[in-house]
């Protein structure tokens, strides 16, 4: 971020005035008066202000660089310590890394939204404890209400982009955790991603030793729009085996509608069960003075042997 000023002085100098009288008898006064000149153009002043700070203040809303937050263990990261933000878990390795890129993209002038973006899905990837926390979309147990199995990928564009990177050189040297690379681009993992992807194929490139790190970042980096719905779900035609149930007996019926009114008829189902434990499942009549005998038999504590 440059911060460009005019630093402009008035420069100013003094010349005496001389006591003169008019004919009114009026005295001008004999003290110095400044003559003020028009104001001389000065140099333009550039502040940069360093990725580190960049990062502090963006990510952890501090601009006390000597107060950076401790990393948090992803091992916590879905219980203990999950309510805390994805930058949090962040390594040392990637703040220091994303400090880089904070830098370089202000050098370019480029939208910082794409390196914030970029450290929420690393974030996000330590505290899903380096992706081992969660599953695979596309391991096969996720499934639509209808019992049909759902897979997940990206779309054309993403994809297309996730194949350069892959096949690209640059990936086998890049700075970046080769473990975020593996997870972030299958999309059975990476498919809610927030970064952009052709982003991403810019900084693996950028900060790999195999690199050109005197390409210049393309200059649609300059705004950052968010790309929604950027993957697409796929579904089976038929409901998966195991969902497959006998529906040829009406008490068996599995329709949404059917689990509705189960749901509605539980309570009384309760509660004639528990009257035909007092009263006798037999008896035709509800008797008070027979029911309340029973009741207090049941529970009378029993009887010390």
């Amino acid at each position: 971020m440059k911060i460009e000023g005019q630093v402009s002085a008035h420069n100013q100098s003094t010349k005496p005035v001389t006591n003169t009288q008019d004919n009114s008898g009026a005295v001008n006064s004999s003290k110095y008066a400044p003559d003020v000149k028009s104001p001389q153009p000065s140099e333009s002043t550039s502040v940069t202000i360093s990725g580190k700070a960049l990062l502090l203040s963006r990510l952890f809303l501090t601009e006390d660089i000597t107060s950076e937050p401790p990393v948090l263990p992803g091992s916590k990261g879905m219980n203990e310590y999950g309510m805390m933000l994805p930058h949090n878990f962040l390594t040392h390795d990637d703040r220091n890394l994303l400090a880089d890129m904070y830098e370089f993209a202000q050098d370019q002038g480029a939208d910082l939204k794409h390196v914030d973006r970029l450290a929420m899905d690393l974030g996000t990837y330590r505290k899903r404890n380096d992706g081992a926390a969660v599953t695979n979309f596309n391991n096969g147990g996720s499934y639509d209400l209808e019992g049909r199995v759902r897979t997940v990928s990206f779309t054309d564009e993403d994809a297309a982009t996730v194949e350069r990177i892959q096949s690209s050189g640059d990936i086998s040297s890049t700075k970046l955790d080769k473990g975020f690379l593996n997870y972030i681009l299958d999309p059975g993992y990476g498919f809610t991603h927030s970064s952009d992807f052709e982003f991403l194929e810019q900084m693996v490139s950028r900060f790999s030793t195999n690199g050109d790190d005197t390409t210049p970042l393309d200059p649609k980096f300059s705004t950052f729009v968010y790309k929604a719905n950027n993957y697409v779900i796929h579904t089976t035609d038929e409901p998966a085996a195991e969902f497959v149930r006998n529906t040829s007996s009406a008490e068996e019926e599995t329709s949404y509608e059917a689990l509705i009114a189960d749901a509605k008829d539980l309570p009384q189902w309760l509660n004639q069960s528990l009257l035909e434990a007092f009263i006798g499942k037999n008896d035709e009549k509800f008797n008070e003075r027979g029911f309340l005998p029973k009741l207090f038999d049941w529970l009378k504590p029993p009887a010390n042997k």
